[in-house]
């Protein structure tokens, strides 16, 4: 409210005050040039207590005398009494020996002479800007380049904002503050120019655009507003009053002879600081573990008797925690675990189960293929061992002619008999899988019906089983004849006869021999060059791209490793060309470490080796393009807070212990805070940290601190603004946090602690 309020003073009721505050908890009376002790100090009497008043004082300075005069809003961090209005009001007095003045009258100070004056005050200073008259930006002459370090540093170091009665013209205050390289540190506060109580908000000139409130997320005291000066965030301009929400752990308490724990959370940023055994993971692994029914059993804090400790938590959620090193013990090169080990950043991924049902059919198709090659290894055994119990050859020649068995020539080949051969079991897989088609496409409505197709393809599969049952029940009876028919022909000429036979079988054996051979040579080679490779559809989440991948190669080394590691020392294999049935035999297979039985062990032991190297990988492409796989550690931290901080399937609070170590201080700086910010309007993040930038540049809501004072750890909170033991929270973060002054600084340009700058 600004103005000449002399006249209008015998109007301050209560009547009036409350009406005049009606929805607000923090304002001031802004009259030129003096403070006006009457207004506040009846004010001060009328207005309850949840509504708190702020010094203040609308100056006229001078950029120089030959300009035009600017307003400026002047705020003070003391208390409203009589005696601190009539001090400050002594300056001004010096200042301003004519209360009202002419815009260029010569005797209006400038800025550093009203600096100056008010050299041991604390204080904030707010141009006029985005209006039509008497802006800061309208007084100095727009040819005018701030270019001397002193110059600008006058305004960087003063000017915590700058007032207009709404946002509509703040374009050409905002551009003038950017040329002083402030832009990022400076708000805009609305004031309603009012002049009279009954007419509030309306400002005294009838064309005034209409007032817009600002409406601030700090506590109603001097610091939460310098605080909110400085953060666009905690400032929101609007007729009615916005609302902010999360879920959250409200409390912590509990006090035994080791611990006094009294700890108020705030929605958005809570950021837990304290110096070395001050109980701060004892503080965030305590509270996980009573939200989430985590045993304490291996809490290293169990004799602090953590377990007992009361967490207010009314949502009932179990929060998203990560502990101490936790993501470094994730990505270490030794780790065992992998990023999909982390909750919130597996259930980022896209979904993998067509993959691994891909992955399922193509170790099933694998494992088929090694079973054939290790069952033909036993045939050929078999054919061999019935090779070495005939004859030589020569000894089975019969010269005289003898009676043929003619029923030996209606016996089928194998591989005549392999074309028509279909097992119960096939057939069984595949009617099964064409009935889960017929389901998929009954149930798609936008696919014709193909119910008959399938129905007819059935009765096709099972024909064919017919066919094969029928070819095994006639070569059955073939096989049968002809084998009483040689027991006949033996009894007529057993010699001829027998020897006739077993040339007729050893022919048979070589042909079987050589087949077997080629087949085998066939799955050795297949299964050598497999290769299958899959992908899930990226997901999009903080700028990164996230997909899934299963690879597995297996080349000509590695079959050739995992054979000789199921063979006898004395057996391994030279090199893969060496590899042949024969040196795959039972007889050659380890007897010990492993210990394999019998080919079905062989199988599935070489089975089971060739399916670890399977390997699920979940797959990031950061933001710039790069494979985060490749990353060092410290930026590949950096990738999965950004996951973790942007996670947005949950409203559940998330807890992150230390998150910083080993993070670039770019990425603090810029991606963390940034991360942070955007989030903690809908989550509740709950920060150990020992990095200043965190709560100063994150704009934390709450600081909880943890001491520990001989012995007994101490926990307390306030906000940011706030203060724990008679100590400004701002100080504490200065004394005990990495950089502490240097971001309190950054935030807070003119923090007129002079302890700052000693």
């Amino acid at each position: 409210m600004g103005g000449n309020l002399k006249k209008y003073i015998s109007f301050y009721t209560t009547k009036h005050f409350v009406l005049f505050h009606r929805n607000i908890s923090f304002c001031g009376l802004y009259d030129h040039n003096v403070i006006n002790k009457k207004a506040y100090i009846t004010a001060l009497d009328a207005c309850s207590t949840d509504i708190h008043l702020i010094l203040g004082v609308e100056l006229h300075i001078h950029y120089v005398p030959e300009t035009e005069a600017y307003h400026c809003h002047m705020f003070f961090k003391n208390e409203v009494t009589e005696q601190s209005i009539d001090d400050i009001n002594g300056i001004l007095k010096r200042l301003y020996p004519q209360k009202t003045v002419e815009k260029k009258d010569t005797s209006i100070p400038t800025l550093d002479k009203v600096i100056n004056e008010f050299d041991n005050y604390d204080f904030v200073l707010l141009p006029h800007g985005g209006q039509s008259h008497a802006t800061f930006n309208k007084a100095i002459p727009p040819t005018k380049k701030f270019d001397t370090m002193m110059e600008r540093s006058v305004y960087y170091n003063q000017f915590d904002g700058f007032t207009a009665r709404s946002e509509s013209k703040r374009d050409e205050t905002d551009k003038y503050f950017q040329k002083l390289g402030i832009s990022d540190f400076v708000n805009l506060v609305t004031c309603s120019d009012n002049y009279d109580p009954d007419r509030y908000p309306d400002a005294k000139a009838k064309d005034a655009e209409p007032f817009i409130p600002t409406w601030m997320f700090s506590q109603p005291t001097f610091e939460g507003f310098r605080l909110s000066l400085s953060e666009k965030s905690r400032l929101i301009y609007s007729q009615t009053k916005p609302e902010s929400w999360s879920e959250k752990i409200e409390s912590v308490k509990y006090k035994n002879e080791f611990l006094d724990i009294d700890v108020q959370f705030s929605s958005g940023l809570n950021v837990v600081i304290g110096g070395s055994s001050s109980g701060k993971t004892l503080l965030v692994d305590s509270i996980w573990r009573k939200l989430s029914k985590k045993s304490f059993e291996d809490s290293n804090y169990k004799d602090f008797d953590v377990e007992n400790i009361n967490v207010v938590n009314p949502s009932e959620m179990t929060p998203h925690y990560l502990g101490q090193n936790y993501i470094m013990k994730v990505i270490g090169n030794d780790s065992e675990q992998g990023i999909e080990d982390i909750e919130i950043i597996k259930s980022l991924f896209p979904d993998n189960r067509e993959i691994s049902a891909q992955v399922g059919n193509s170790l099933a198709t694998l494992k088929k293929d090694l079973t054939e090659l290790i069952r033909t290894v036993e045939d050929i055994e078999s054919i061999e061992h019935k090779m070495r119990v005939t004859p030589q050859v020569g000894r089975l020649l019969v010269l005289k002619p003898i009676r043929q068995n003619i029923i030996s020539t209606l016996l089928p080949k194998s591989n005549e008999r392999n074309s028509i051969s279909y097992e119960n079991s096939k057939k069984t897989s595949h009617i099964t899988t064409l009935l889960e088609i017929k389901t998929i496409l009954r149930n798609n409505p936008f696919v014709p019906n193909y119910n008959t197709t399938i129905d007819e393809l059935i009765k096709v599969l099972q024909t064919v089983y017919k066919y094969s049952e029928v070819e095994n029940s006639v070569f059955t009876t073939i096989e049968n004849a002809n084998s009483t028919y040689a027991s006949i022909l033996r009894a007529e000429s057993q010699e001829d006869q027998t020897k006739t036979q077993q040339f007729n079988e050893l022919i048979k054996q070589i042909s079987d021999y050589i087949y077997l051979n080629r087949k085998f040579k066939k799955y050795l080679h297949a299964i050598a060059s497999y290769q299958v490779e899959f992908e899930t559809r990226e997901i999009k989440s903080s700028g990164h791209s996230l997909f899934i991948k299963n690879q597995y190669k297996i080349n000509k080394n590695i079959v050739l490793d995992v054979f000789n590691n199921k063979l006898k020392t004395t057996c391994k294999i030279a090199t893969f060309n060496d590899i042949s049935p024969e040196k795959l035999y039972q007889k050659n297979f380890s007897g010990q470490k492993p210990k394999v039985a019998d080919y079905q062990d062989f199988i599935n032991r070489v089975y089971k080796d060739f399916e670890n190297m399977n390997k699920t990988v979940y797959s990031i492409i950061t933001e710039e393009g790069k494979d985060f796989s490749r990353l060092s550690a410290g930026w590949k931290t950096s990738v999965l807070l950004d996951l973790i901080l942007g996670y947005d399937k949950d409203i559940a609070p998330i807890i992150i212990d230390q998150p910083e170590d080993n993070l670039a201080t770019k990425y603090i700086n810029d991606g963390l805070v940034n991360a942070i910010k955007k989030v903690k309007n809908t989550k509740q993040i709950i920060l150990v940290s020992h990095n200043a930038t965190i709560p100063m540049m994150g704009d934390a809501q709450q600081i909880i601190y943890c001491e520990n004072k001989n012995g007994v750890i101490v926990i307390r909170s306030s906000p940011l603004e706030g203060e724990i033991g008679e100590k400004s929270v701002l100080d504490l973060i200065a004394s005990i946090t990495d950089g502490g002054k240097p971001s309190i600084k950054k935030r807070v340009k003119k923090y007129n602690l002079k302890k700052f700058t000693k």
